[in-house]
């Protein structure tokens, strides 16, 4: 009995997806550091969003390490996209830091998102050390100056505790 075979049949042949190998190279094969480590400097290079005037790049057995300084987070990100992208790289350890992001010297003072905060006093001196030190010791103040600027009277300790016991005899008298 012969089969016959459907015109559309050649279609979903044609639509079919082809095997992609790229990537899967001879058993055992590896490639060398010294490549790897070439392929990653040429690509620094020949980027045009980043100055790779300071950044070192050192390559031990597939594993990648950058350091120095980059002008910016995004140039930090960049350059391990483009360490991670090389043919033969296992893992990016990326220990480039941005420039001026560190300097204690820096005129901004702003503090970004997800960055550390130094202690105001070293660790054992002053009251309060930690991360959050600076921020928790500037709220407190601020907050303690805002009642002497704004021209009100802080509340007495004892009105406070009064205030308090008031409150909790009417919630007592509301259940009823």
């Amino acid at each position: 009995m012969r089969m016959h075979r459907h015109p559309w049949s050649e279609e979903f042949v044609k639509m079919a997806p082809k095997p992609d190998y790229r990537g899967v190279g001879p058993r055992n094969y590896r490639r060398s550091d010294q490549r790897i480590l070439e392929d990653i400097n040429e690509r620094l290079t020949d980027d045009d969003r980043i100055d790779a005037s300071d950044i070192g790049v050192k390559v031990e057995g597939g594993e990648v390490t950058l350091s120095g300084t980059v002008s910016d987070r995004a140039a930090r990100r960049r350059a391990e996209d483009i360490a991670e992208s090389v043919s033969g790289v296992g893992h990016v350890q990326n220990d480039l830091r941005v420039a001026g992001r560190n300097d204690i010297s820096g005129q901004s003072g702003a503090v970004g998102l997800g960055e550390r905060v130094d202690p105001a006093a070293p660790q054992g001196q002053g009251s309060v050390t930690g991360p959050g030190a600076p921020a928790r010791d500037a709220t407190v103040a601020a907050l303690e100056n805002s009642s002497m600027v704004l021209g009100k009277q802080p509340l007495p300790e004892d009105d406070t505790l009064r205030r308090d016991s008031a409150m909790a005899g009417t919630a007592g008298r509301d259940r009823r």
